[in-house]
C-alpha cells in the first residue's frame, strides 16, 4: 500500500515536469485558444457536485457545532474533502490592482476549498486574514521583468477560483497557470492539497508573502545564519560525509556571493565569504552568542548579511514564495538562493537560445537542489537504513517541492514571453 501510495505522488510531479521541460524549455509553443475559457478533459469518473452520503452529513454538523467554525467555514471544509467539479480549464484573468474585489466581489466564483486559518477556524497560525494595503500588495504581485505580463485564473466549471483568503486566483504565466489547473484536473475523488505544489505556492503569494512580506523575508535572512551547507563535517573525523558534502556543495557559496550577492571573493579578500563551521565543536563556539556576535548562528559578515538582504527585498512575491519554500525544505539560503537564481536565469537564457548551467557549469535545479538538501541524511540512511513510511516520503516531498519552486520562479521570470 505505500508504494502503491508513493507511486501516486510520483504520478502527480511527472506532468508539472514535463510541462516545465515543454512550455519553458523552448520546445512547445502555447498560445490561449480563440474560446474565452480553455477547458481541460474531465476524468470519467467524476462525481457529484456536492457529497451527500450519511457520514458527510455527520461531519457539516460536527464542524458546525465547533465554536471557532462558522456555517461558511463548515461548508468550504467539506466541499475540499470530495471533488466537487467536473471541468478544468483557464480563462484570462485582470492583473492584480488597488481596487481588487474583495471576498464577495463576484457571484460567479468559486471559493477554495482549502484552508489554513482563514476560514473562521484555527487550523493555522501566523496567518494573514485581511489586505491592509492593496497598493503595496499589488505592486508586489506584478513580476519584476515586465509589466504585460499575460494574466490567467483557473475556473471549474467555468467560474474562476479564490484563494482561501478570497482573492482572485490571478496567474501572470500561461504555462504557470496550466500547471495549476493540471493540479486541480488530477485530483480523482478526494482533493489532496499535498498533491497541488503549485496552487499552494500561488495562493501563499496572493494571500500571504504579497499582504506582509517583511515576515517571510524575515524568515528567509534567518536560514543564512543558520545554513545547513554552512557546517561541514570534519573530514578528520567523518571523512567520508565530508566528500559527500563537498561533492553536493563546492563552488556553491563563491559562486553565489560573487555572481548573485555582488560580493567579489578572491585569495586577497577571502573573508568576505560566508562563514563555516568544520565540525561540531567549532560549529558549537561559531555560532554561539557572543560580544562579537550578537546573534546566534554563523558571524557571516556584514556585507554579505546586507547585500543578501538588498536581494531578498528585491523580490516580487511570486518568487520570494518560491525562495521561502525552497530555503524551508532545505533550511539552506544558499541552496534556495541558488536555485530560484538559476530558474531566473533559464528563463532569459532559453529566450535567448542558450544552455542552462551556472557560471561554474553546475545546474542548480530541482533535482540538484534535492540532492544537496539531503546530504547528511541521505549518508544517515545508507548507515542505518531507510524507515518505510518516514525517509521515502521525506524523499519525495523534498523534491516535489523543490522542482515547483523552480518552475514557479522560473515561469514567472518568462511571464513576458
Amino acid at each position: 500500500r505505500k508504494k502503491n501510495i508513493i507511486m501516486s505522488m510520483a504520478n502527480r510531479l511527472t506532468p508539472l515536469v514535463r510541462l516545465a521541460r515543454a512550455s519553458v524549455g523552448g520546445r512547445a509553443n502555447i498560445s490561449l485558444p480563440a474560446t474565452p475559457t480553455a477547458s481541460l478533459p474531465s476524468h470519467s469518473t467524476s462525481p457529484t457536485s456536492s457529497p451527500s452520503s450519511s457520514q458527510n452529513r455527520h461531519d457539516r454538523r460536527w464542524l458546525s457545532a465547533q465554536p471557532n467554525v462558522t456555517a461558511s467555514a463548515a461548508d468550504r471544509r467539506l466541499a475540499g474533502r470530495r471533488r466537487f467539479y467536473k471541468r478544468v480549464g483557464i480563462a484570462p484573468s485582470a492583473p492584480p490592482s488597488g481596487e481588487q474585489p474583495g471576498p464577495n466581489g463576484s457571484n460567479n466564483a468559486v471559493a477554495s476549498p482549502i484552508s489554513a486559518g482563514v476560514d473562521g477556524t484555527k487550523s493555522a497560525t501566523g496567518v494573514n486574514t485581511t489586505v491592509s494595503d492593496t497598493s503595496s500588495w499589488s505592486s508586489l504581485l506584478h513580476p519584476q521583468q515586465s509589466a504585460a505580463s499575460s494574466w490567467h485564473t483557473v475556473t471549474l466549471d467555468d467560474r474562476a477560483m479564490r484563494t482561501p483568503l478570497g482573492l482572485p486566483l490571478s496567474i501572470p504565466s500561461l504555462p504557470l497557470a496550466l500547471a495549476v489547473a493540471s493540479e486541480w484536473d488530477a485530483q480523482k475523488k478526494y482533493l489532496q492539497p499535498a498533491q497541488m505544489p503549485l496552487m499552494t505556492l500561488c495562493c501563499t503569494a496572493i494571500d500571504q508573502v504579497a499582504t506582509d512580506p517583511s515576515v517571510h523575508r524575515t524568515d528567509v535572512l534567518r536560514y543564512l545564519r543558520n545554513d545547513t551547507s554552512c557546517y561541514w563535517a570534519d573530514p578528520a573525523e567523518d571523512r567520508v560525509l565530508h566528500r559527500k558534502q563537498s561533492k553536493a556543495w563546492d563552488g556553491l557559496h563563491s559562486s553565489l556571493s560573487s555572481h548573485l550577492l555582488g560580493v567579489p571573493l578572491s585569495e586577497n579578500n577571502s573573508d568576505l565569504g560566508p562563514a563555516m563551521a568544520m565540525g561540531g565543536g567549532e560549529a558549537l563556539l561559531l555560532s554561539r552568542r557572543s560580544e562579537g556576535n550578537p546573534q546566534s548562528g554563523l558571524p557571516h559578515p556584514p556585507i554579505l548579511v546586507e547585500k543578501a538582504q538588498k536581494w531578498v527585498n528585491s523580490l516580487d512575491a511570486w518568487t520570494l514564495a518560491a525562495l521561502y519554500s525552497a530555503c524551508a525544505e532545505s533550511k539552506s539560503f544558499f541552496i534556495g538562493a541558488a536555485l530560484i537564481r538559476d530558474a531566473m536565469k533559464g528563463a532569459s537564457t532559453t529566450e535567448a537560445g542558450e544552455g542552462n548551467g551556472g557560471e561554474d557549469g553546475i545546474a542548480r535545479d530541482g533535482k540538484w537542489a534535492a540532492t544537496a538538501a539531503r546530504v547528511e541524511e541521505e549518508f544517515n540512511i545508507e548507515c542505518w537504513g531507510l524507515v518505510e513510511g518516514g525517509h521515502d516520503y521525506d524523499r519525495l516531498n523534498c523534491s516535489i517541492q523543490m522542482h515547483a519552486a523552480s518552475f514557479l520562479a522560473r515561469t514567472v521570470a518568462n511571464s513576458h514571453v
